[in-house]
Parts: structure tokens; C-alpha cells; sequence
């Protein structure tokens, strides 16, 4: 018994960190919020500000952002929300996406977009930190700096328990545990983490959501399914995935506290969507509803105990797992998994499911070729990772190509040697692409409404690059 008892104490033992370490350890937990959110977010940052002012013009970089068609919808908002400079920036990005994507739509297979750019640096920021506070908390002084500061997000923290030996998994993990069951701010805060594009999100939301929605009753009821794929212009299998989204979390905030303490799988959110939950508290006819004395909807509050609840389960169990556990520093312990599945992003898949096949419908039915020919068609995020019929592939390609040649000739036209020719709407078709290349980065629109999207620009870009 003393011999296992021994073994058990050296296996326990994690290296502790060398003196660097500990002071980047120590820094990144002396900041507000998540510190792995915090850096992830400090590294998208640095890389537009650089990309801005020095590496847009490298022909290495241009090549970068032609083979990922851009960045994500997230990195997107964030290109258009850099304010006065997002209006040449983004005609020269966008206008790049466009000529790369008409380029492969032409061949019959088209290429695999890659990551990302931002994407990239923000991932490689969270493993460098993740690995740094994996070691870092191995420190006595580190881990009570972890308890009295703000922590880590759920998110990050499990990814620091899962690189992590018994003694820094067993701090963290009881340390989620505790702020999940203080109330349901600082549960929320930990479940969401930093996510500086919820209130861009948000923002586009409360702008089109009720426009949009009031559309699609009114397509449903008094029109056909497929109107809502031939007269919206919009990318119909981003709106579908966008309006089941709104639809979805209007409908959870709008529940009775009751009721909501009643919902199991409904309830289970990701760290985005739960976000977009908690940011429903002025929005529409939900603005005079009660709060909570922690100033959320009690929908919202019941929603946000549900999750933390199966977080908690999940951390304790762990917690008893690793007491169980004498060989924890050798054999692999299951770490924490909580919430696994969101049942909102499931939900949106399947609407894309289904407005794909519907898709399929109207262009295997003569009946509609006129109105096909007319309409908006998918975006190119879509045309490049979906199976598209050919007549949608066709649209997208003829749309996709006249785009480039506006942003092209907008791009000319803005040097100085054009300055004597007339200026037309090609000069605001940055506004207009990300419709088109990525119908998610702006929200559906509903027919006949307004679409440009809200940035601080001003409306003229410069006379030159």
C-alpha cells in the first residue's frame, strides 16, 4: 500500500513551468474575460490591421485570399465593420473573390476552398495559449490568479483540461463548476466566452428580422415554396439556414419562464446560438417582457440554467473520475464533454437539406425556367461546397461573372487615369457582393427591401488604391 501510494503522488505530479512561462501565464490571466477568447480575438485584430496597411497589395496574400474565396462570413462582418477603409478594402477583396470565382466555376471540378486566412492566425493563437496555460497553471500563484480573476470560458477550459495533467484539470474543472452554479450571468459568460461578432450578428438581426420573417409568412401562406427561392434576392439556402435560425430564438425568448424550464434537448445550444439567445432583450415585441434580477428574459435565464446544469453534471463527473482515478497522470481520463450537440445548428442543416432538394424541384419543372432565369440563385460559398443542378450552376456562374466585372471596372475606374470617365453603379457593387459570394455574412434579404449592408464607410470610395 505505502509503494502505491507513492507511485500514485509521482505520477500525479506535472512539471511545473519555467519562469517564462509563468509570467506569460500569469499575464494572460491578469486580463478581463477569457484569456484565450481575449487573444484569439487580439490576433484577428493585428492581422486586418497588418493586412490593411502592408500585406493586401503582396501578390502572396492576394493568391492566399483567392484560394479560401475570401474569409469566413464571421471575418467578413469583421473586413466590413473596419470602418472608413472598409470601402476600397473590401471592393479589393471582393473584387479578387469574384475573378478566382469565376475562374472555378468554369472547370468541371471545382476546387476546394481553403481556411480562412483569419481564421488560420486565430487557431494558431488559441493552441499557443492553450499550451502555454496547460503548463502555466501548473503554478501555485497561477491557479489562485485563476480563481480570483475571471477564468476561462467553458469552451477553453475544457481544451485546457483535455492538454492538461490531473492537478491543473482538476483546477480548472472546479473552477467551471463553481461560476456555472452562481447565477446565470456569470454562467452565461463562461458558456459564451468572448464573441466580439455577436453584435454584429446582432445588429443584422434586429435590422431585417422582422421584415424578413412577417416575408415568409406571407410567401407560405398566400404564395408557394418556391417563391421563396425565385423572388427573394438572396441566396435561398442561406436564408432558409438564417430565417430557421431567428424564427427558432425568437421563439425560445419568447417562452414563459415555466415553459422553458419544461424544454431538454430544445434548450441545448452551442456557444454562439445561446449567445445570440441572451441578446434578444429589446428586440421587438419582447422589449416589455420581464426580466430577472440579473436583467435577462426568464426565458432566457431557464435556457442558460439548462445548459450550465448539463455542464456541471458532465465536470463533476469528471472531477470523480480523476478521484477514482490513482494512475490519472498515466491513463487517459475522459475529459468533460457537457453540451455536444447544438440543436440549432442541426436545425439549420436541415433546412439546407431541404431547400436544396427543393432546388433540385424547380429546376427539373419547365414551368419555372423563366422565373429561374430572373432570380438571385445561390451564393458562390454555396455553388463551391454543394451539388447544385445544372441550371443553378449556370445562373451562379453568369451572376458571379457579371459581379467581377463591375468590381473590376470599379477597381479602374477608381485609379487616377480614369478620372475624366463617368462613374456608374459599378462603383457600389462591393456593397452588393457580399449577397453573392456569402449569403450568410449579411442575413437574408426580404423581396423589395433595402440591402446595403451598415458599415461606417462613407458611400464614394477614394480615387485610388
Amino acid at each position: 500500500m505505502a509503494l502505491r501510494r507513492w507511485l500514485t503522488t509521482l505520477v500525479r505530479r506535472d512539471p511545473g513551468p519555467d519562469a517564462r512561462t509563468k509570467a506569460e501565464a500569469l499575464q494572460l490571466l491578469g486580463g478581463e474575460g477569457c484569456p484565450v477568447c481575449r487573444v484569439a480575438e487580439d490576433a484577428v485584430r493585428r492581422w486586418f490591421h497588418t493586412y490593411e496597411n502592408e500585406s493586401r497589395s503582396d501578390p502572396r496574400m492576394r493568391e492566399r485570399i483567392e484560394r479560401s474565396f475570401g474569409f469566413c462570413a464571421t471575418h467578413t462582418r469583421h473586413l466590413l465593420d473596419l470602418g472608413a477603409s472598409s470601402s476600397w478594402l473590401a471592393r479589393w477583396v471582393f473584387a479578387d473573390v469574384a475573378r478566382a470565382g469565376t475562374a472555378a466555376l468554369r472547370v468541371a471540378t471545382v476546387p476546394t476552398p481553403e481556411a480562412c486566412p483569419a481564421c488560420e492566425v486565430a487557431a494558431r493563437a488559441v493552441t499557443d495559449t492553450l499550451g502555454t496555460l496547460a503548463v502555466g497553471l501548473v503554478d501555485d500563484e497561477a491557479r489562485s490568479l485563476l480563481d480570483a480573476g475571471d477564468g476561462l470560458c467553458v469552451t477553453h477550459g475544457v481544451a485546457v483540461i483535455e492538454r492538461s495533467g490531473p492537478v491543473v484539470a482538476r483546477a480548472v474543472a472546479e473552477m467551471l463548476e463553481s461560476r456555472l452554479g452562481k447565477d446565470p450571468v456569470l454562467a452565461r459568460d463562461h458558456l459564451i466566452g468572448l464573441d466580439p461578432d455577436r453584435s454584429r450578428r446582432r445588429r443584422a438581426r434586429e435590422e431585417r428580422a422582422e421584415r424578413v420573417l412577417a416575408a415568409e409568412e406571407t410567401s407560405r401562406r398566400r404564395g408557394s415554396a418556391a417563391d421563396l427561392v425565385l423572388d427573394w434576392p438572396c441566396c435561398p439556402l442561406c436564408a432558409a439556414a438564417d430565417r430557421v435560425e431567428w424564427r427558432y430564438l425568437h421563439w425560445l425568448a419568447g417562452l414563459s419562464r415555466d415553459e422553458s424550464a419544461e424544454l431538454r434537448a430544445e434548450a441545448m445550444l452551442c456557444p454562439r446560438h445561446l449567445g445570440d439567445l441572451t441578446s434578444f432583450r429589446h428586440v421587438g415585441d419582447l422589449s416589455d417582457r420581464e426580466l430577472t434580477d440579473d436583467g435577462l428574459l426568464g426565458s432566457v435565464a431557464a435556457v442558460i440554467d439548462h445548459v450550465a446544469g448539463l455542464w456541471r453534471a458532465d465536470l463533476h463527473a469528471f472531477l470523480q473520475r480523476l478521484d477514482a482515478s490513482p494512475w490519472a497522470g498515466i491513463v487517459h481520463v475522459q475529459p468533460p464533454r457537457g453540451v455536444e450537440s447544438c440543436q440549432l445548428c442541426a436545425r439549420k442543416r436541415a433546412a439546407e437539406q431541404r431547400e436544396a432538394r427543393l432546388l433540385e424541384a424547380i429546376a427539373a419543372d419547365p414551368a419555372y425556367d423563366a422565373r429561374l432565369s430572373r432570380a438571385h440563385g445561390v451564393c458562390l460559398r454555396h455553388g463551391l461546397t454543394t451539388e447544385l443542378p445544372p441550371a443553378w450552376r449556370r445562373l451562379l456562374r453568369a451572376r458571379v461573372g457579371l459581379l467581377s466585372f463591375e468590381l473590376d471596372e470599379a477597381e479602374r475606374k477608381a485609379g487616377w487615369d480614369a478620372r475624366w470617365e463617368v462613374r456608374g453603379s459599378e462603383m457600389a457593387a462591393w456593397r452588393r457582393a457580399p449577397t453573392l459570394l456569402d449569403g450568410a455574412v449579411l442575413g437574408p434579404i426580404a423581396p423589395d427591401s433595402d440591402p446595403p449592408p451598415r458599415t461606417s464607410a462613407p458611400p464614394e470610395p477614394p480615387d485610388a488604391l
